[in-house]
């Protein structure tokens, strides 16, 4: 790997560290009540302002009717994702909501299983050794109750987020991959805003959000933890082999784990260690896994000459 790659993997590893510390915003803002989806409408507005001046500097060319509808569709995806996450985060910790969230690693290789409709054992042996790290990590053993509706929310994001990724790649693989991604952005603002008129008109509390605390948090969610993350993310996939930044992103649930038991939202414990190397021997399994086990390394670097 040459001293430009290593810039860039450096670049994506900040990256998975803000994702990480992002779970914690997220659950300081709904410790405070505030509504799910105003959480996303603020999240998404600031990160589409943030990217479109990446757009700008970057001299992306003009987005067409093309990718602003298949932008929708990932982006629908998407909003299903952040909803989902972010409703798991109010009623679980961090730590757990990252690390169930991070499961989208193992859905993505079980679901081009089903639609290639190809037996392949690698993906189903990862996602049981996941699903035996994630009861250890929950220590179901010693009470049942710990895996509780937020948790189940958390892991369907983990669903939803394997199909926004499998959505991004064949639908939106050929366009320029910032309009994709303002595209997805603004999709999930609209979203957002649609739901909270409908659901949280009530609920929403201007003089609470106004706070210096508030702002501040909205504004690393919305600059930082999307506008810009996204931006460095689509910089580091142009520089970088996919496996490798797979591998890396599954460092974003570890840095959820860790944040979380600084901050004092979990407490250290024999399961959570153990549990956390188990799931993580389970992704990186299955981010490194060969895109075809029956491919011949000659016939890989055909098709990659190719």
């Amino acid at each position: 790997m040459t001293s430009t790659k290593y810039r860039y993997l450096f670049l994506f590893l900040l990256t998975t560290v803000i994702w990480g510390f992002g779970f914690l915003v997220v659950k300081n803002l709904t410790n405070r009540e505030t509504p799910v989806y105003f959480i996303l409408i603020g999240r998404f507005v600031l990160g589409f302002a943030t990217l479109s001046l990446c757009r700008k500097l970057a001299k992306s060319p003009r987005l067409s009717a093309k990718e602003a509808l298949r932008g929708a569709i990932c982006g629908t995806a998407l909003f299903a994702a952040f909803a989902t996450q972010t409703w798991g985060t109010t009623m679980t910790t961090p730590a757990k909501n990252g690390m169930l969230t991070g499961t989208y690693v193992l859905f993505v290789p079980l679901f081009l299983t089903a639609l290639e409709r190809k037996i392949r054992l690698r993906p189903f042996v990862d996602a049981a050794i996941c699903a035996v790290g994630l009861f250890v990590f929950f220590e179901v053993y010693r009470d049942a109750t710990s895996f509780n509706l937020g948790a189940l929310f958390s892991l369907v994001s983990g669903v939803f987020f394997a199909i926004h990724f499998l959505a991004t790649e064949r639908l939106t693989s050929r366009f320029d991959p910032l309009n994709s991604a303002a595209a997805q952005l603004a999709t999930v603002a609209v979203w957002a805003t649609l739901f909270s008129a409908a659901f949280e008109r009530d609920k929403i509390d201007f003089a609470s959000i106004a706070t210096s605390r508030s702002v501040a948090e909205f504004l690393y969610l919305g600059v930082i933890s999307t506008g810009f993350a996204y931006w460095s993310q689509v910089l580091a996939q142009s520089k970088l082999e996919a496996t490798v930044i797979s591998v890396v992103a599954c460092l974003e649930s570890i840095f959820a784990v860790v944040f979380s038991i600084i901050f004092g939202y979990e407490t250290i414990s024999a399961g959570i260690v153990v549990g956390t190397l188990i799931v993580l021997v389970a992704t990186v399994r299955s981010a490194t896994a060969p895109a075809n086990s029956g491919e011949k390394d000659g016939e890989k670097a055909q098709k990659n000459a190719a």
